[in-house]
């Protein structure tokens, strides 16, 4: 979760205000699950969006780092007009458009949905290690899941009641069967690859959020892309995707479609966590939106890879808390 420092944009706005940008207007930017302060700026014919980290500083040196790299392996970001180190913001282009959610059940996902893969696999083939981009464990993704699971059963134990057990039988299940999970060559990931961090404009694909870049497994990013814990894609999407993605990284098909449902089943226990965390800190529409969203694409993934325990024991708590 990110950090909740004081937020005064005072001293930024009057920084702008000496160039002739003016703060204010509406955004129509979903508002995510982080903090970010995102506004709205504009001078007397062109806008801009201004990104502030004030509230979490940390991730200004790593945004500018991960902008970089990305631009470097052929993605494009949106364009950083100016950058002030001393209040930790970001002068940038502002496309007046929503983020490619809003193109989920129209025609225009058929041209979004292939550049997003053609983006995976660019930011996959690196010549060089970058300097600066952390590598995650091996065992980063099960140690999530478990945790996500964990803190899901402990929010809801008052209703599961033995809840104690069966998280103890989960854990267990989880730690033989996501053994696979933990072997594997790194390659960079964006590690939140799904529609909302995906811009579409004039036919364009612009990432963003991608401050969190690192190296992790090679399933990531299109694990998070076609079973998103906030939507379902059809079967036929689903598939059409991971055969396209098998074909231009040359990776056997079967083996591919079982590592991104192994991937996807960790990334999903997390957030489900990770919608208990937000409930926590006062964002319970998470929770209430997602959570059966959640479930579908977790139970898709145990079905497809027979973990037929894991199935069983997730059914008793899906029952218990939905």
């Amino acid at each position: 979760m990110a950090s909740t420092n004081p937020i005064n944009l005072s001293k930024i706005k009057k920084q702008l205000a000496r160039k002739n940008i003016r703060t204010g207007g509406k955004l129509i930017f979903n508002k995510d699950a982080s903090n970010k302060i995102f506004q709205l700026c504009k001078t007397a014919n062109q806008k801009f969006l201004m990104l502030s980290f004030q509230n979490n500083p940390s991730e200004f040196l790593r945004y500018l780092r991960a902008d970089k790299v990305l631009e470097s392996q052929g993605l494009l970001t949106p364009r950083i007009l100016e950058e002030n180190k001393s209040l930790k913001y970001l002068l940038m282009d502002y496309y007046p458009t929503n983020n490619s959610s809003k193109y989920f059940k129209r025609e225009e996902i058929k041209t979004i949905l292939p550049r997003a893969l053609q983006n995976i696999i660019h930011l996959q083939k690196p010549r060089k290690k970058f300097s600066g981009i952390p590598e995650k464990t091996h065992t980063n993704l099960m140690k999530d899941a478990l945790k996500g699971i964990e803190t899901y059963i402990g929010y809801f134990d008052h209703k599961i009641q033995i809840g104690y057990y069966l998280n103890r039988l989960i854990q267990l299940s989880l730690k033989k069967n996501l053994e696979k999970i933990t072997k594997y060559k790194p390659r960079l990931a964006h590690g939140d690859f799904f529609l909302e961090n995906l811009i579409y404009y004039k036919r364009k694909i612009f990432v963003i959020d991608h401050q969190d870049l690192h190296y992790n497994h090679p399933c990531l990013d299109i694990a998070s892309l076609i079973f998103d814990a906030r939507r379902q894609y059809s079967s036929k999407v689903e598939n059409r995707c991971i055969k396209e993605y098998a074909k231009k990284c040359n990776q056997p098909l079967k083996q591919t479609i079982y590592d991104i449902h192994l991937v996807s089943l960790a990334r999903n226990l997390r957030i489900l966590g990770n919608w208990i965390n937000l409930y926590r800190s006062g964002k319970p529409q998470y929770l209430k939106k997602y959570r059966k969203a959640t479930w579908t694409q977790i139970f898709k993934h145990v079905e497809y890879l027979r973990f037929w325990d894991l199935r069983e024991l997730f059914e008793e708590v899906y029952k218990k808390t939905k």
